[in-house]
């Protein structure tokens, strides 16, 4: 069993093109790796700028880390490189294979929200990156 935090694509909105394709014989199930790389790629963009607003390092983390990296969620590099993707006919995601990436989505008591399945400002690269996959494979 696998735990961790996941960021799923939503494509309610795309629902009715896809029917419509799918009535005509393409096989969008295809595209679904794409879209997958595609998320994984925006998370990792995530990680790289180190959120939209994450929270600073509190003073005494700095102060343990002083001379070392002071990256948010990549020093060990563990929490960045669990990100993976998974992927069917119909869906398409990002997910982190740690158990505990759960508790820097949400937040605890003693370490604030972190997450980096919220993409924020790279969100809109994804949806462009799906719209031309789906446009590239209208024109096929």
């Amino acid at each position: 069993m696998t735990i961790g935090t996941a960021i799923d694509a939503d494509f309610g909105e795309l629902a009715g093109v896809i029917a419509t394709f799918e009535k005509r014989g393409k096989q969008l199930g295809r595209m679904m790796p794409a879209v997958a790389d595609a998320l994984k790629s925006a998370v990792d963009d995530v990680y790289e700028a180190e959120g939209p607003g994450w929270p600073g390092l509190a003073e005494s983390t700095l102060e343990q880390r002083r001379g070392t990296s002071s990256m948010l969620l990549q020093d060990s590099g563990v929490m960045a490189a669990s990100t993976m993707t998974r992927y069917g006919s119909t869906y398409a995601e990002a997910w982190a294979h740690v158990g505990y990436a759960k508790y820097h989505a949400s937040g605890t008591e003693f370490m604030p929200q972190r997450n980096p399945f919220d993409l924020g400002p790279f969100e809109a690269d994804v949806l462009a990156d799906v719209a031309e996959l789906l446009v590239e494979e209208m024109v096929k």
